[in-house]
């Protein structure tokens, strides 16, 4: 028997190690033995060796030979090893050398989309697709690149199409459900997708993100009890939840942290042979003005799109040039656009072609507004467009980012003495990290809001997924104590009954609980401007919602929490100085809205007094959040 059988025979037989020593002594007889070569690389795919493989497949003595087939081993190890640049050029090749692949057609739509260019990826994907109807793998790779380009209903139909071989498929139908409002929907698909995958972290953060969306408390809290297990537990599946699902969860912190690690480590890594950007030095020049440069997905009809509508254009021109990186398909919010000195709308461009914009551009520090929220692209930091990269108010949260240099915070949200279990570098701003752009103060209308003429109304706007058992608790003992006051709350339709279950076994008073639908930004300008006192979160407090109340002059009650995220509206009051609205725990927080509740004078005083507080701290000025940056960028070039 020659060696190259014996190898293959030892192959079939599961002998891997064995098959390997085979494959090498009889390459080493007859190195252009092409198929020899080809079964060897599988043998090191099939062994999780495929850095190995690509190290014996790509040569340039072989490709220039090599078939359809061992391309597609070669462009299968590279998708895998996250060498999308180098996949995408050999599944090119094959699709040239074979158009009827439907395989290559897959790994060149899988290496796109992973590139981040998942409008690009489409064609390739459904050509599969066309060639193979029953393609799964083509169907779920179509699926997460529709879900990309935010088409929920478009990715559920090509998730659910992957779903004949592959059931587990309804987690990602769960996921497009959520994005897409119908929660109701996604809580069913999420609880059928934590019975298929009991031992995944993940699938139970999204199930107790989705059952705290519904106000389903008790039920979140037996998730987040078998979540809190699964982090503790280090022989569970390594499957790191998404680090925005794990902030909004009351899970221990030390917990928390260390699994926020493995997601930013997983992410590093999967880019760790990546090419970085080639920053060439900007010629000195007298007088050069600093290039900031914005990455956003929220540019749009988002909360951070509104903060920000004024921020760009307030920065000093003699000194700064502003560029922004807009990575979402939707409309910025009016003015926006005008207030950059360059502005990109990157949404179709890959990873690699945006960053390479941004190091043309010669970007000297780029801020990053996503974090790990929706439409976030870390591969584009991690090739590393700018030679400084800070992390800022999309995501108010440690993130453990190897590819930042720090993130911008206040010394109010993140105290010098508290605790910090992250790697990123703290850069303190000078006031707050919210910007805030002029809100149109509303018209107090009572009789339109249908709210009696002279109760105190109490508020809150909050999404439900800041909400909790204890929080609801709270507000029915301050109903029942202060038995004239009425309570005015942001519901949706599917968070109701929840809500209700929970409101009448604390027996509080329905009478005077009044559950309210969204409204547009202006209309709820008004429906701000006419109740009296803003009853804020405990876990996870209000930051853009926070401004535009205290905008319509509605004070913000909170607590001033453990974490960041605790600490949001907090901080704006200290900010503002407004520390009699900060209280120290949850009885305080009962006490203090209790007494404001009954003495409608004093809550008029604390009205009038927080309008000059914003005039005298200026909240509103634009200028004010692009100074604070711009001074935390010159403290650091001066370094």
């Amino acid at each position: 028997m020659s060696e190259a059988a014996h190898a293959r025979e030892l192959h079939a037989a599961g002998q891997l190690d064995a098959a390997a020593d085979a494959y090498r002594n009889a390459l080493n007889a007859t190195p252009d033995d092409r198929r020899l070569r080809r079964d060897y690389g599988v043998l090191l795919m099939q062994g999780g060796k495929q850095a190995e493989a690509i190290l014996l497949l790509d040569r340039p003595e072989v490709i220039v030979a090599a078939d359809a087939d061992l391309l597609c081993i070669l462009a299968l190890c590279l998708r895998a090893t996250g060498r999308y640049t180098r996949a995408i050029e050999v599944a090119r090749q094959i699709t040239s050398m074979d158009p009827d692949s439907s395989l290559g057609w897959l790994l060149l739509g899988s290496a796109l989309h992973s590139m981040g260019a998942a409008a690009a990826a489409r064609a390739p994907l459904q050509q599969a697709l066309t060639l193979e109807p029953d393609f799964g793998e083509a169907w779920h790779y179509l699926g997460e690149s529709l879900q990309a380009l935010r088409r929920w209903d478009e990715a559920i139909h090509a998730y659910r199409q992957a779903a004949r071989q592959q059931p587990t498929e309804v987690l990602n139908i769960a996921l497009c459900h959520m994005l897409a409002g119908r929660t109701q929907a996604a809580l069913h698909d999420f609880e059928a997708a934590a019975r298929m995958m009991p031992g995944r972290a993940d699938v139970l953060a999204q199930l107790a993100h989705c059952q705290a969306m519904m106000c389903l408390h008790d039920r979140q809290q037996d998730s987040v009890h078998a979540l809190s297990a699964l982090l503790s537990d280090k022989h569970a599946i390594p499957a790191a939840p998404e680090p925005f699902l794990l902030s909004t969860l009351t899970i221990p912190e030390p917990l928390k942290a260390e699994a926020i690690r493995r997601h930013g480590q997983a992410i590093a890594s999967s880019h760790a042979t990546t090419p970085r950007c080639s920053i060439g030095v900007r010629p000195a020049q007298p007088m050069q003005r600093i290039r900031i440069g914005y990455l956003s997905a929220d540019f749009g009809e988002h909360a951070v799109g509104t903060l920000v509508s004024r921020h760009f254009a307030a920065h000093d021109r003699s000194r700064f040039e502003v560029f922004g990186y807009s990575l979402s398909n939707g409309l910025p919010s009016p003015g926006l656009i005008e207030g950059f000195d360059r502005f990109l709308d990157a949404a179709t461009l890959d990873d690699a072609s945006l960053a390479a914009h941004i190091a043309e551009d010669r970007i000297d520090v780029l801020i990053d507004m996503a974090g790990f929220t929706l439409g976030a692209r870390p591969g584009v930091l991690c090739r590393r467009p700018a030679p400084l990269q800070w992390g800022w108010l999309g995501f108010v949260h440690g993130q453990h980012a190897t590819w930042l240099d720090g993130v911008l915070l206040d010394a109010n949200i993140q105290p010098v003495d508290a605790e910090w279990l992250y790697t990123d570098r703290i850069i303190r701003l000078q006031g707050t990290l919210f910007p805030a752009a002029p809100v149109r103060r509303g018209i107090r209308d009572r009789a339109r809001f249908c709210l009696p003429e002279n109760a105190v109304v109490l508020a809150s706007f909050n999404n439900t997924y800041k909400l909790s058992a204890a929080l609801i608790h709270s507000w029915s003992r301050i109903l029942t104590q202060a038995d004239e006051a009425h309570l005015m709350v942001y519901l949706p339709a599917a968070a109701r009954p929840g809500f209700l279950v929970q409101w009448r076994a604390c027996n509080g008073p329905e009478d005077r609980l009044h559950l309210v639908d969204k409204i547009d930004l202006e209309a709820q300008s008004d429906r701000a401007a006419t109740c009296d006192l803003f009853l804020d979160a405990f876990q996870y407090q209000a930051g853009a919602t926070a401004i535009h109340a205290i905008g319509n002059d509605l004070p913000v009650l909170s607590i001033d929490g453990p974490q960041p995220l605790s600490r949001l509206s907090a901080s704006l009051n200290r900010f503002l100085g407004m520390d009699a609205l900060v209280c120290r725990d949850v009885g305080d927080y009962i006490e203090r809205a209790v007494r404001l509740a009954r003495s409608p004078d004093a809550l008029h005083t604390l009205r009038d007094h927080l309008r000059r507080q914003v005039s005298r701290h200026g909240l509103f000025d634009p200028r004010r959040s692009a100074a604070a940056i711009e001074t935390a960028i010159l403290q650091h070039l001066s370094h």
